[in-house]
C-alpha cells in the first residue's frame, strides 16, 4: 500500500504479492479479535448456560467464522 495526498491510500499496481500479504494480515488480525472474543465472552457463557439454544447457534456460527478467517491468514 502506498498513500500520497492526491489518491489516499492505494494499493499498488503490479504488486499482488503486496496485496496478498496485506490482505493475509488484516484476516490475521481480525481472527485474533474474534478467537479472543470466543474465549473471553462466549465460552464463560457457554459454561454458565451451556442448554441456551441461542449460545449454541452463536458459538456454532463463531466456530465457522473463525476457522474461515484463519484459513484465509494463511492460505499459502
Amino acid at each position: 500500500m502506498t498513500w500520497d495526498r492526491k489518491w489516499g491510500y492505494r494499493l499498488l499496481d503490479d504488486a499482488p504479492e503486496v496485496w496478498i500479504g496485506h490482505e493475509r494480515a488484516f484476516f490475521h488480525a481480525v481472527h485474533h479479535r474474534v478467537a479472543n472474543f470466543v474465549a473471553g465472552i462466549l465460552f464463560p457463557h457457554q459454561k454458565k448456560t451451556p442448554n441456551d439454544p441461542y449460545i449454541r447457534t452463536v458459538m456454532a456460527q463463531m466456530g465457522a467464522i473463525e476457522s474461515t478467517l484463519q484459513l484465509l491468514a494463511n492460505l499459502e
